[in-house]
């Protein structure tokens, strides 16, 4: 959908929830079209949701949650069963229910937006990209969540046979902005679950669980912020095209004479598909990448909406 508006919802556990707000004040309060939407793990059930033209129904889902157990299950041996077995730590039942009863591929086939889901090849390691054409598209959004060790990864057959493993594509693109891009959008906008990193209270973790749970938070949070940190090059290099054709206009100098002069910055342009990005992000966290709760749900769903409101300006000349 070259030339369409483009979200891009970075993965975060619970804390998605941020850009639940966030998609809906933009889709439903304020009307605005979103025709390319690309996310990895929480912010896959985001992008199922835009996609599928089901953002009500995604906001009641998220309310709806009551709890860890809305998600997952722990399992007797925890740690130690995944370390024996096949087993992840967690089993996550409620999720794949939850997402099996929320995607709807009929709405998802006629509502006429491309949807990109990052997921990972845990053997080959490689970035798969699963558009609103694949099959079962509910087992792909959860592969997109199953972070590794957390929960199980989803298992498919190749066309040899072979059993395949894929897991959460934020093991490698915790923002999947390079594939809006792909896209060739008018415009992006970046929501990410996580504020940038910034120092916090001193915590202490007591458990294995804990630790290792911290340890994603901060990993996600580093990561998205890495990968948008071209965002700022690349506003800033199409900034200087229009001020660079502006001075040419202002000497006189306008149609093919212009084009002629500015076609090298417009091939390069071109050839990395560039196009104006806008990111929305949590001024603080609400909660952490697995912890569920229904209040911190609600709060970070109504300050998804604040951020809107507060970057309602910068994003205005992405919507036309």
């Amino acid at each position: 959908m070259a030339g369409g508006l483009a979200i891009v919802l970075s993965g975060g556990g619970a804390k998605g929830a941020f850009q639940v707000g966030v998609v809906h004040e933009l889709v439903v309060n304020r009307g605005v079209r979103i025709d390319i939407v690309a996310g990895v793990s929480t912010g896959a059930i985001q992008a199922l949701g835009v996609a599928q033209d089901d953002v009500p129904r995604l906001l009641d889902t998220w309310l709806g949650l009551r709890g860890n157990a809305s998600i997952y299950k722990e399992r007797p041996l925890g740690v130690v069963g995944g370390i024996l077995g096949e087993n992840a730590i967690y089993d996550a039942a409620p999720l794949k229910r939850l997402l099996k009863d929320f995607a709807d591929e009929e709405k998802l086939r006629t509502a006429g937006r491309k949807l990109l889901l990052g997921v990972v090849n845990l053997g080959t390691g490689t970035y798969r990209s699963i558009d609103e054409s694949v099959p079962g598209i509910h087992n792909w959004v959860y592969a997109s969540c199953a972070m590794p060790l957390f929960f199980d990864p989803l298992k498919t057959r190749a066309s040899d046979g072979t059993e395949e493993q894929w897991v959460d594509g934020g093991v490698r693109d915790v923002t999947p902005l390079s594939a809006a891009l792909e896209m060739n959008p008018r415009g992006v906008i970046a929501v990410r679950a996580s504020p940038a990193p910034q120092p916090g209270p001193i915590r202490t973790y007591k458990n294995l669980i804990k630790i290792g749970l911290r340890a994603v938070d901060i990993l996600q949070s580093e990561v998205s912020a890495n990968d948008l940190a071209g965002a700022a090059l690349i506003n800033d290099l199409i900034a200087a095209r229009e001020a660079q054709l502006r001075v040419l206009q202002s000497e006189g100098i306008g149609g093919a004479q212009a084009a002629r002069i500015l076609r090298p910055l417009d091939v390069q342009i071109s050839r990395y598909r560039f196009a104006p990005i806008r990111i929305i992000e949590p001024e603080a966290e609400f909660s952490e990448t697995l912890e569920f709760d229904p209040a911190k749900i609600r709060a970070a769903i109504d300050a998804g909406r604040r951020a809107v409101e507060r970057e309602w300006e910068a994003l205005e000349p992405l919507l036309s």
